[in-house]
């Protein structure tokens, strides 16, 4: 059993099992939410496929939210039944099952399968198959059956009957044709038009001396399929049927014979395969299934596709040799040369002469022409068990021609493009291997003398090395090569050697990862190559941002061109596969990649179209960052007048608070790199988003993201207002993180610095901020003539939302300080200049306060009505699962308890400590002790707030 003895069972009702006891997962919904991330385990699964997964095609206004309660139930759930790992993971692109922590009957499954099919001893392969088809307890995802969920549940069923039939050859070949029979007949009865498992049975009915009930069961079959599909049995029934009718040997060997005769061959033409595979796990058993399937189309084309260099090629190769003997007709395989550099790609006519002459035909009677070609091939391969790799491919049109016609035929193609259009395919897009596989791969290269992952040292250098070749196989493998042939170097060396060209110019480190033969530097040129002037103008540009991924405003303000001209670009990019995009709309490079995008801005580019492209993309940046910035507090509109006034591009166009957390969640990443590199070009800029963007950091709790981008604009500051917002930014984070001497030094020094420039709202915030540290360390004197410098300063400049922040402060300090009745009058204050704004995210904040104020001046009801009135503002305000809501539902929880109302003061806790997580703003082990407690301790981020 893995990690807290806990198991998640799906071969059968989805159940979760935790230390030997069923845990009660609540209602449908949430069973449908486990089932769509477990068919999906250990890959984040956006939000939007666990939507589709639950609601098909008709979900409720309401799905995101009612997504994210379903996960928090079932956190919950795991949580109530003593699981003290976090199963469910919230990442960037979405949730992900930890798979590592569970025992997955589906894994066992396909991990004793994958066993049985490697074992050498035919006893051990049946055991082990057994054991997976012991783990089905009836229908697999019974009774979730929406439309996403069904084809998992039937793609469950068809590997069950793929074990069972990989059973009945093994026990066939066991000679235990007579025990078989019971099994296979249920079976059969089961899956009537199921053909390899009706041969099976003839095969068992045979050899057991009943040929007249092996026939039977033939005409049963044929009457079938003719009847209901219009079709006559596979060629491995017909020649059974005649092997019985005639009493030949054959009727008694395995069941599919492969053809053989004196005017053909077999072809076996697969390259060998790589010996120092490694990884892909996955896409391997994906691709087995998919391969080995008994299905007709549209699963018997595999397209993979990824960039130069990912290992599409291996993969291929190897996943044919894996699935040979499933294709007894022969393999065929050819490279398109599709990206080959220097070279031509292949005709599809003399592709299928190719094929043809391997597959028996005379030269004489090969036609000339594609379409009859492509015609006898199709004519050829009808009725025949085979496997072509198509490697290598340039287009759609290259490969159609080359698609064998037969049902049993399958098609492995591969594409540095993604075929979006070839016709009954299913695309395995390949990434990066992960860096454990990447750092086995590099161990198996170079051999465990020189990579001993025992040693911590040597791991971490092998780590740097991968790193350094961004995962890319080609890159790990050049790497290994270099090693290999150079013996007096350690794995440390060629890591400095790597990282020596971090800070320098990428064709550097592309130099490095280039043998005589190969490098990577060629692998990306062919397909850069390809490209028009727009896309390789384009491709330059977008890599010379350090930011991980940018959307299409950013993308079309560095081309200087509109967004849907941008995004068609971006897109042929992506299909090109120079460009990832993980997430719709976000686009961005593979490290490597960004290299080789700057390497050929730097050679086709001068500094100074360079510097411009740049500039624009920065000011988009900065444009929208205002935007949300005057979204977020009207009165915060004098942080959006520093810097340049004139902007050189245009920022998203942002509406309503909802959309600017979106887009600061989505790019919160970014904007250490965007500050960084606006300080190395013009400090203004940085300065000018630094401020603009500092507001909603703190109001999403992004408080490390605040500290590092006021750290960045303080290094590169030249005048008094970078000095002035670089210390503001930093003294505002560490009053968050509870560093209090440290945060007054920044906010006096911010505070001069406003003053030195004559920036009266500045300064009011920082007192406010300074009064709100005083408060927090105890020196409520202080705090006190901070707060009320602050509402001077607001009174004078008109800044009504300031002017009630001032307040509330003053008023937390009162209650801090024991007066309850100055606390309850400053809070009423500011609520009277809240109410006519209309700003119900920031009205909800004040009656929070307002309604902590009165229940500690012992009126609990009174304060249960204002908390109650703050979560509608809350909910009516266009942003939801803030911090805000966490404080409320906490101070509802607290009142309820003191109404003597237990059970519901612990749902409120526990809706606050689901907030506080998926904010990421207490740990899984903090959460936990939250929704077993009682009456548990308020999180220190509540208590500093309150």
């Amino acid at each position: 059993m893995v990690g807290d003895g806990v198991e998640i069972r799906v071969l059968g009702p989805v159940e979760v099992i935790v230390g030997g006891t069923p845990a009660s997962l609540g209602g449908q919904r949430a069973h449908q939410v486990l089932a769509a991330l477990l068919m999906e385990a250990g890959r984040a699964v956006s939000a939007d496929e666990l939507i589709d997964a639950v609601w098909d095609d008709c979900p409720p206004a309401s799905a995101r939210t009612q997504l994210s309660i379903q996960v928090s139930t079932l956190r919950r759930a795991f949580a109530e039944a003593g699981c003290a790992r976090e199963l469910i993971e919230t990442t960037q692109y979405g949730y992900r099952l930890n798979d590592q922590e569970v025992r997955i009957d589906l894994a066992e499954a396909e991990r004793l399968r994958a066993e049985a099919q490697a074992a050498s001893d035919l006893e051990d392969a049946a055991d082990r198959l057994r054991g997976a088809l012991a783990l089905w307890r009836g229908t697999a995802l019974r009774d979730l059956s929406t439309r996403a969920l069904s084809a998992s549940a039937q793609r469950l069923a068809e590997l069950r009957l793929t074990i069972a039939e990989q059973l009945y050859d093994v026990e066939l070949a066991l000679g235990r044709h007579r025990q078989a029979i019971a099994e296979l007949s249920a079976l059969v009865t089961e899956q009537p038009l199921r053909e390899h498992l009706r041969a099976q049975l003839m095969t068992a009915l045979w050899r057991s001396g009943r040929p007249a009930e092996a026939l039977e069961c033939y005409r049963d079959g044929r009457r079938l399929l003719v009847e209901e599909l219009g079709i006559e049995p596979c060629r491995e029934l017909r020649e059974l049927e005649r092997a019985v009718l005639t009493g030949t040997p054959q009727a008694g060997a395995e069941p599919s014979e492969p053809r053989a005769g004196p005017e053909t061959v077999i072809p076996a033409e697969l390259p060998l395969g790589v010996p120092t595979f490694t990884g892909r796990d996955a896409a391997v058993r994906r691709l087995r299934d998919q391969l080995t399937s008994d299905d007709p189309r549209p699963t018997a084309i595999a397209a993979l596709a990824g960039p130069g260099g990912v290992g599409k090629s291996e993969l291929a190769v190897h996943m044919g040799h894996l699935v040979a003997d499933a294709f007894p007709d022969g393999q065929l395989y050819v490279d398109l040369r599709g990206s080959t550099p220097d070279v031509a790609p292949l005709e599809p006519a003399d592709v299928l002469g190719r094929f043809l002459r391997s597959l028996g035909a005379a030269d004489g009677t090969i036609p000339v022409e594609t379409d009859e070609a492509a015609a006898r091939f199709r004519s050829m391969t009808n009725d025949l068990r085979l496997l072509v790799v198509l490697d290598n491919a340039l287009d759609v049109g290259q490969v159609e021609p080359l698609i064998p016609a037969g049902q049993n035929c399958r098609t492995i193609v591969t594409s540095r493009r993604i075929l979006a259009t070839l016709p009954g395919a299913v695309h395995e897009p390949l990434e990066m291997l992960p860096e454990d596989d990447a750092i086995t791969l590099l161990s198996r290269l170079v051999g465990p003398d020189r990579v001993n992952l025992a040693d911590p040292a040597q791991r971490q250098a092998a780590a740097d090395v991968v790193r350094l070749c961004g995962s890319l196989p080609l890159a790990v493998s050049i790497a290994g090569s270099r090693l290999t042939s150079r013996p007096s170097w350690t794995l440390r060396t060629l890591a400095d050697r790597l990282a020596a060209t971090e800070q320098g110019a990428g064709s550097r480190r592309l130099t490095e990862l280039q043998t005589e033969d190969r490098g990577v530097r060629t692998s990306f040129q062919v397909s850069y190559q390809e490209l028009g002037d727009p896309e390789q103008r384009l491709f330059r540009r977008i890599n010379l941002l350090d930011a991980a991924d940018v959307g299409v405003p950013v993308v079309a303000a560095l081309a200087e061109t509109d967004t849907a001209t941008a995004e068609d670009m971006l897109e042929s990019l992506v299909d090109m596969q120079l460009l990832e995009s993980q997430r719709p709309g976000r686009y961005g490079a593979h490290d490597l990649l960004r290299l080789f995008g700057r390497d050929r801005a730097g050679e086709a580019d001068d500094v100074a179209s360079r510097t411009t492209a740049v500039r624009r993309a920065l000011h988009c940046y900065l444009a929208t960052s205002r935007t949300a910035c005057r979204l977020l507090n009207a009165d915060a509109a004098w942080r959006t007048e520093v810097g340049p006034a004139a902007l050189e591009a245009p920022g998203i166009d942002l509406r309503g608070r909802d959309e600017v957390y979106r887009w600061l969640d989505t790019e919160v990443g970014n904007l250490s790199a965007i500050v960084r590199q606006a300080a190395m070009l013009d400090p203004d800029v940085a300065a000018a988003i630094c401020s603009a963007v500092g507001l909603g950091l703190t109001l999403r709790g992004r408080h490390r993201d605040r500290l590092r981008i006021g750290d960045l604009l303080l290094a590169a500051a030249t005048e008094p207002h970078h000095h002035a917002v670089a210390h503001e930014n930093i003294g505002a984070a560490l009053l968050r993180w509870g560093d209090y001497g440290l945060a007054l030094e920044h906010l006096s020094l911010a505070l001069t610095g406003y003053e030195e420039i004559g920036n009266e709202a500045g300064q009011a915030v920082q007192l406010a901020a300074m009064a709100s540290t005083y408060r927090l360390l105890g020196r409520y004197d202080e705090s006190i003539s901070h707060s009320r410098a602050a509402i001077e300063l607001n009174r004078r400049t008109e800044r009504p939302t300031a002017l009630a922040d001032s307040l509330t402060s003053l008023g937390l300090t009162y209650r801090h300080a024991g007066r309850p009745a100055d606390e309850v009058a400053a809070h009423t204050e500011a609520l009277a200049i809240a109410e006519p704004l209309d700003e119900t995210n920031w009205l909800a904040n004040i009656l929070c306060n307002l309604a902590e104020a009165t229940r500690l001046a012992g009126d609990p009801e009174r304060a249960l009505a204002h908390f109650e009135r703050a979560h509608d503002a809350s909910r009516q305000s266009e942003a939801t699962q803030t911090l805000l809501d966490a404080e409320i539902w906490w101070g509802l929880g607290r009142t309820r308890a003191d109404l003597g109302a237990a059970g519901t003061a612990r749902d409120c806790w526990r809706r606050s400590a689901a907030i506080l997580h998926e904010l990421g703003l207490i740990s899984a082990a903090e959460k936990l002790e939250i929704f077993r407690s009682d009456t548990p301790d308020a999180p220190d981020l509540i208590g500093r707030n309150t």
